[in-house]
This record gives C-alpha cells, structure tokens and sequence, in this order.
C-alpha cells in the first residue's frame, strides 16, 4: 500500500495518470458500441484532462482522445451522438443516502412538512387537520421533513399543537434530521410513554417543566413509537427501489450508497434488480444497532462487495451519537448554546461499540460509524484503533459518517489511522444554522473540506436525503461558496475548495470509498461508461450557477437511462 499522503494527493489534488493519447486510442480503437464527438469531456483522471470525444464497448470507456483519433473507433453499428460542444462528466457518486427512506415517504404519501413546502407550524397543523378529516378515528397520521430552524415559530412542534387538530388520530412526524420527532398524546398513550417512562439507552424523552413528555422523541426514543406504526404493503420496497432509480439518474447520479437499510429493503433493491428496474448502482449497507446484529452480520457468510457491478453490500453502518438538529451529538464541553450541561448522547459503551465492530470487520465488512460530535468522533477513533490493531488491517478503509465537528486534534487522529471521511457539503447551506447552536468555535471547524485536503485525509461526499435534497448540484455548489441558507453568511470561508475539487468528492473520492476506484470515479480506458451530459460547462460558470445545473442525458454501461425533456422540464 502506498504511502498514505501520496494516496491523498492523487485522489483529492490529482497527480498525472496516463490515459492514452489520441495516437494510441486510433491504434486499439475498433468497432466501438457508442461515440461521443465534438464534446467537452471532462475525463476528471487526477490530470484535467478534457478532451473531445469517448467510444464506448461493452459498457465500459474502450478510448478518450480528439474527433479525429476516435473516429477510427466508428464502424457501421457504432451509435454516434454529437455533443456540439455541451459538457460531459463522470457520473457522480453519493455515498451516503437513505434513499429507501426518503422514497417511501413518498410512496405512502405522507404529509410533506419540509422546508420550503410549509413555513410555518401553523401550517404544518393545517395539513394534519386536513389529513385527520380524510381519515377513520384511530388511524395514524404521519408526516415527515419539519425543520425547527426553518419555520416561523422557531421551536419543536409539540403533542400539544398536534392534540389541538387531531385529538382522535395517534399522529407522529418525523424531523427533517430523522433524529428526532414529534407524537401526539394518543401516540404516546398507545406507545405506553408517560412522565414516569425513563429515556433509553441514548435517546431522549423530552419534557416540560413538569415532567410530562412534550411529544418530541429523540434517536433511539423514537423507537418506542416507531414499533407501532402501522405496516407497509408488500411491494413498497421494490416501488421504492424503481423510484429510487428514476430521481437518482435525473439529477447525475450513477451510483449511490443507501445507508442503514433493513433486510426488508434489500430483497427489494435486489428484486427490482432482477425485473431489470435497477438503472442505477447501488451499494446496500446494512444496519448494526446492536451486538447481535454484528454476529448476525458476521454470520452471513458475505461481506462488502458481494454482489454484481449492479448491487451490491458495501460497508456496515452504525451510529454513535445524534444529531445536531436534535441537540444530541456527543460533544466535549462546553455544552450546546443555552443548554450548558446538554453534551449529547452516546449510543455505545466503548467495549460494546468495539466487540460489535470487530466482529463485523473480522467478517471482512468495511466499517462506517456516524459521528457528528468531536465526542462521538473520539469513541469511534478509538474503536477502530484497536480494530485495526487486532485484525492487522491495511487497506481497511474505515468511514467516519458525517464528522461533523471537525476539530485540528481529529483530523490528525484521521490522518494516522487512515480512517476515510463521508463528508456533507450541502449542510453547510441547508441546515448550517444548525451549526451555530454549538458556538462559534465549532463552527470554524463543522463540516470542513479544504482542511481535509491539506491534511492528506480522503472525503467522499453524501447528501443524506431526506436531510438536504438528493440532487448533488446542491453539495458540489455548497463546498464551493459555504453560504448557510437562513442568514447567507458565510460559514468557515477558509474550508472553500475549487470546483474541481468539489467534483472530485463525487467523483474519484466517492469511488475510493466504496473500493470501486479501478471501475468508476473518471472516465478512463476500462472504467465503467457512467456518464452524463449537462447544460452548462461547470468548471467556467460562475459559481451560483453551479447548483442550477440542468442534467441533459444520463448513461450507465454506456446505455442511456435518462433525458431531459422539453415537454416534461425533465
């Protein structure tokens, strides 16, 4: 294994590789499946390279060079598409997802209470009026996406607002982080939680001065309610995954890792898979919540990348602490903003974190853990420490999702365990403000990118849909300006990257995490033909525009799965 900086530097600042020339392409270069000619391909190789023309063979970049060298790749069978100067790019990668989670919101048709579909409580109660109308007594109500920090009242929704337009109806809406949410007194009723109920391991029962639950569920409090919700019919998975596939390749996506899924929802990635519905890559990563999920797991007899170029297992996801949205990350002191002694919750004892890593990681799983609190990022570290120690693992390329805070002192313990970061730019303009409930201090160092660059550490980049929207022009956008949507200052300006660099997280980097850097990330001979075609030329707009990209054409294997169209704005 090479040196870990020089690692960095090809991935993250690009380092020359040798894609063929324009004379070797015309010398191998036959009977090609698909030509593209008269483009601005940008190959994203690690060198800048742009050139003007791909052929494609067997779903795969059979050669890159000028209109005349690929020429010689065109037989009478051979597809050609005239780019007539638009833009190409790899197709982008998005390593953290909970695509499965955010689609069947849809597909049930849950109360939308997101930002910018409401903007206030008062109008999120509308709608949960309306929903209770439609609806027999006793039957749930459910809705998802509501943002404290994006609606009129600035505050949770409480029990007590929802009691007021359905006191007949259990009603139970999620927040936007998917950290906390918020019942009503028949949902808590049903779900046996009273002032006497005591919070579970890492989780909070939120109340009021009284003592009395105010509604609002936190990490793994919402369980106890969530274990009565009604269920769901039994092809939603396999809808779901057709879904999935369909908003995935109309923003430019071509590949995707859907984090923390159940069993339930990989029979329906791999069922749609099979009716052939799948026209996205998919990396499956299944849940460890507790010991026994990790031997259950390790028991399986597979491991991280079993499966096709298709769909496949990728890493195994846990979680360490909660959500800055909740107020629950596990930070050091000084406390949240208001809240002096709230330092978070941690959702593991340290031995019990570490007997079900290692028993994952002995069963040849890759490892991700969210952490968001420096806290949190800590206990991880160290878990994997002596993972890595026990197991004499090399490549293991470990994952830190999110990492959130930061700070100098992380980033190094990153650097010298070689531990990979599942970075999000675009929380830096959809929930930044969440950010300054933790001071400024930690500001300086939420959510950083530039720094990771200059400190050899690999970032991969992830919307986490439903918390900011799946399209990546939103991440790629974000990472370049760092502007926080409610106040548009700029948060940390010093963590600004380039947008090629900002590509590379959804490129090369993305690649890199899911050990698939020999097959995707760039197009370069042999690679995998995921590519799509956009509107304008990314790397010259001005950088507004960059979050307004419009995807023409997506291909995957070489086979196109999307268009845009005049008739349809898509």
């Amino acid at each position: 294994m090479k040196p870990w900086n020089w690692l960095a530097a090809v991935l993250l600042l690009g380092v020359p590789e040798n894609v063929g020339s324009s004379s070797a392409a015309a010398q191998v270069c036959r009977d090609a499946d698909l030509v593209l000619k008269r483009g601005h391909i940008v190959t994203m190789d690690g060198a800048g390279k742009v050139v003007e023309a791909m052929a494609v063979r067997d779903g795969k970049v059979l050669a890159t060079g000028d209109d005349q060298a690929i020429a010689d790749c065109v037989s009478s069978r051979t597809q050609v598409l005239d780019l007539e100067g638009r833009t190409v790019l790899p197709g982008l990668i998005d390593v953290h997802t909970h695509a499965m989670e955010w689609v069947k919101s849809l597909v049930r048709g849950e109360i939308d209470a997101g930002y910018p579909s409401v903007h206030s409580i008062a109008e999120i109660m509308q709608a949960v009026a309306r929903r209770a109308a439609e609806l027999p007594a006793r039957q749930w109500i459910r809705g998802s996406g509501w943002d404290d920090a994006k609606l009129a009242e600035r505050r949770y929704i409480t029990r007590h607002d929802l009691d007021r337009v359905a006191p007949n109806h259990p009603a139970y809406l999620t927040h936007v982080s998917g950290h906390l949410a918020v019942a009503n007194s028949a949902a808590l009723k049903l779900a046996n939680i009273s002032k006497d109920t005591p919070d579970p391991q890492g989780g909070v029962i939120e109340r009021d001065a009284s003592g009395e639950p105010t509604g609002v569920l936190k990490d793994t409090a919402m369980g106890l309610v969530e274990t009565l919700l009604p269920g769901d019919p039994p092809d939603i998975n396999v809808r779901a995954a057709k879904l999935i596939s369909e908003k995935a390749t109309e923003v430019g996506l071509t590949t995707i890792h859907d984090i923390f899924i159940s069993s339930e929802e990989m029979r329906g990635y791999q069922e749609a898979h099979d009716r052939g519905w799948l026209n996205l890559r998919v990396q499956m990563s299944p849940r460890i919540g507790s010991i026994a999920d990790a031997e259950k797991l390790a028991e399986m007899g597979v491991h991280t990348g079993f499966g096709d170029d298709r769909l496949k297992f990728g890493a195994a996801k846990m979680f360490a602490d909660g959500g800055m949205g909740a107020r629950t990350i596990a930070i050091y002191p000084p406390g949240v903003t208001g809240e002096p002694n709230n330092l978070g919750v941690l959702r593991w004892s340290p031995a019990d974190m570490q007997k079900a890593h290692l028993a994952a990681a002995a069963a040849g799983w890759q490892l991700e853990t969210h952490a968001i609190g420096d806290r949190a990022i800590d206990e991880v570290l160290d878990s994997y420490a002596a993972v890595i120690h026990q197991l004499g693992l090399e490549d293991h390329r470990f994952r830190i999702v999110h990492a959130g805070i930061s700070t100098p002192a992380v980033q190094k313990r990153l650097h010298e365990l070689n531990v990979l970061v599942d970075g999000n730019p675009p929380f830096v303009y959809w929930i930044g403000s969440w950010f300054l409930k933790y001071g400024r201090a930690r500001v300086r160092w939420s959510y950083p990118a530039r720094s990771y660059i200059e400190n050899g550490i690999i970032e991969a980049a992830g919307s986490d849909v439903p918390v900011t929207p799946i399209s990546p022009w939103w991440g790629i956008w974000a990472a370049v300006a760092r502007q926080e949507l409610e106040s548009g200052q700029i948060l940390a300006p010093e963590e600004r990257v380039s947008v090629e660099q900002a590509l590379t997280l959804y490129t090369r980097n993305g690649a890199y995490a899911g050990f698939e850097e020999n097959s995707k990330g760039a197009l370069e001979t042999g690679k995998l033909a995921d590519f799509i075609v956009v509107d304008r030329d990314v790397l010259s707009v001005p950088v507004d525009q960059i979050k307004d990209v419009k995807v023409l054409e997506t291909f995957v294997g070489g086979k196109k799965v999307y268009e845009r169209t005049a008739e349809s704005g898509k």
